[in-house]
């Protein structure tokens, strides 16, 4: 199942404003190749969150399907789509998909697979990404798609400029992301057939917010994304001491400048994609 180590229910009422949905280019590629027109298309958005991805492709495909598993952030996505017939939203885990055999065309999984399992996922051999694959296989159609959106450790480590801030709370959040090799192996003993890898290099999930040299320092900028929630007190106040400390002296220009180009190696995400195979 899903476990939580970030208040969702307080920070999912400023989601949106510090994180935006990127690759929708990535996934609409991967899902048009279904012979199903992308019109024609039924697609399960899997953790969904708020439903930013969902607001991002209801226009594109014939209907959407958002299960989420943390309540606050359900409640964000339904209030947005209470007016949208064609979007269906549920409370659950990826890992016991409420959906019969053969329902969707298309399955999107955006940076969801580090909330799956506890802090021991790694040792335990990511036992979790196991039923989450063979549950996506089971409810697609074949020659349906699969997209998960993740983030490999380097990117985890060099893909966000503020992660030198707090290295220890990364290191904690490094072991919860499945490595993108067991990924693939285990999507392939789900049964499905190997797509590709897309990293969006250019692309960040904080939008123009990302490169604020003060947002650090901002309660609902830190909640943008998890890490944060990793950091001890003492981890915390001394991100923020060493920030306020570069923005006092004016180094904080040249460390995000050496920050970035590390993102501009690596990027932040990478799109694993794969396919059922037709019977």
């Amino acid at each position: 199942m899903i476990k939580e180590y970030e208040n969702y229910q307080n920070t999912s009422k400023s989601y949106d404003t510090t994180r935006i949905p990127i690759g929708i280019e990535i996934l609409l590629g991967c899902f048009a190749t279904n012979p199903r027109p992308l019109l024609e298309q039924v697609i399960l958005d899997g953790g969904c969150g708020t439903g930013n991805y969902i607001q991002a492709l209801k226009s594109k495909v014939n209907s959407l399907w958002g299960l989420e598993f943390n309540r606050g952030m359900l409640a964000q996505a339904t209030e947005k789509f209470h007016n949208h017939p064609n979007i269906h939203l549920a409370q659950g885990s990826l890992t016991d998909l409420p959906y019969e055999n053969d329902t969707f065309d298309g399955i999107m999984c955006n940076q969801v697979l580090h909330h799956l399992g506890s802090e021991n996922a790694a040792g335990e051999n990511f036992p979790e990404l196991n039923q989450a694959f063979e549950q996506a296989y089971r409810v697609l159609r074949p020659q349906g798609v699969f997209v998960c959106n993740t983030s490999s450790h380097q990117q985890v480590y060099d893909g966000f400029w503020w992660a030198d801030l707090i290295p220890d709370a990364v290191s904690r959040i490094a072991k919860r992301f499945p490595p993108i090799t067991c990924i693939t192996e285990r999507l392939d003993q789900a049964g499905f057939s190997f797509g590709g890898i897309v990293v969006p290099i250019h692309a960040v999930m904080q939008g123009d917010n990302y490169l604020d040299p003060e947002g650090p320092l901002k309660q609902t900028y830190r909640n943008g994304d998890s890490t944060w929630s990793l950091a001890t007190q003492a981890e915390l106040e001394q991100a923020l001491e060493r920030v306020q400390n570069m923005n006092k002296d004016g180094s904080i220009v040249q460390y995000l400048d050496h920050r970035e180009s590390l993102r501009q190696k690596f990027g932040q995400t990478s799109f694993v994609y794969a396919y059922k195979k037709q019977s």
